[in-house]
């Protein structure tokens, strides 16, 4: 049980290190608040934080600031973004937001 936990968590970090990557591929002024906080989200994973409730909210927030300040995006991070939220689909989220949905100091 513990070796199928470790390999999700090392999945879960691996696709947040290609979403940030897709990110930093393309020079877009408006992905630069998004590449920080997925940068927030991997130190979180790799502190050994739950990496699956942090993506879930990373998901969430990702999906929100593309949506209400219209910010294009890729096929493959729209890919990225999809399979994050698949493998944090059945994430236990019993914890309060203290911010809302779409700002970046819930991962702070």
């Amino acid at each position: 049980m513990l070796e199928k936990s470790i390999t999700k968590h090392d999945e879960i970090i691996t696709v947040l290190k290609d979403l940030y990557t897709s990110f930093t591929k393309v020079q877009i002024k408006a992905y630069l608040p998004l590449e920080q906080t997925i940068l927030k989200v991997i130190a979180k994973a790799e502190n050994h934080d739950d990496a699956a409730a942090w993506s879930n909210k990373l998901v969430m927030y990702l999906q929100s600031q593309i949506v209400l300040k219209q910010i294009p995006i890729t096929k493959e991070q729209d890919t990225l973004i999809n399979s994050l939220s698949e493998q944090c689909k059945n994430t236990n989220l019993n914890y309060v937001y203290l911010s809302p949905v779409d700002d970046s100091l819930q991962f702070d």
